[in-house]
């Protein structure tokens, strides 16, 4: 999704909350005053150019979200977002070895070649709690 000038990618196995986290996110963001969109849902695309990785929605649910237990339906959505956070949803089992107090080191990851993306390792369903970790994560990175 595009939140105001960050994109951010969510990642995690079915079922653990990815849109549900998205559309909440938008949401908050949209509440804020702020521009937010979702991009794609489910699958996006990813294009390295100059050095970071832009976003865009694959043609083929490009303007859709799936909402869980209803199906797909259009949703407003930005054509490009510049990716400045990824968000990784885990299962308690995969988050056991996730540290309480992770290492700037854990913060970070690869992606597409480009090294030390911002990485956020947040537990799967838990859409409230990760919302507020992901706007205090970026609102830190823009005040810093």
């Amino acid at each position: 999704m595009a939140l105001g000038e960050k994109g951010v990618l969510i990642r995690g196995r079915s079922g653990v909350g990815k849109s549900s986290l998205a559309l909440a996110l938008v949401d908050a963001w949209r509440r804020r005053g702020d521009f937010a969109r979702l991009v794609g849902d489910d699958c996006v695309l990813a294009r390295i150019r100059g050095g970071r990785a832009v976003l865009s929605p694959h043609h083929a649910v490009a303007g859709l979200a799936e909402w869980r237990g209803i199906g797909l339906l259009p949703q407003d959505f930005e054509q490009n977002a510049v990716l400045a956070l990824i968000v990784d949803l885990e299962s308690d089992q995969e988050r056991a070895d996730c540290s309480r107090m992770p290492e700037s080191n854990e913060l970070t990851c690869d992606f597409h070649g480009l090294r030390d993306i911002p990485l956020l390792r947040l537990p799967a369903r838990a859409t409230e709690r990760s919302v507020a970790a992901i706007v205090a994560f970026l609102h830190e990175v823009s005040t810093n």
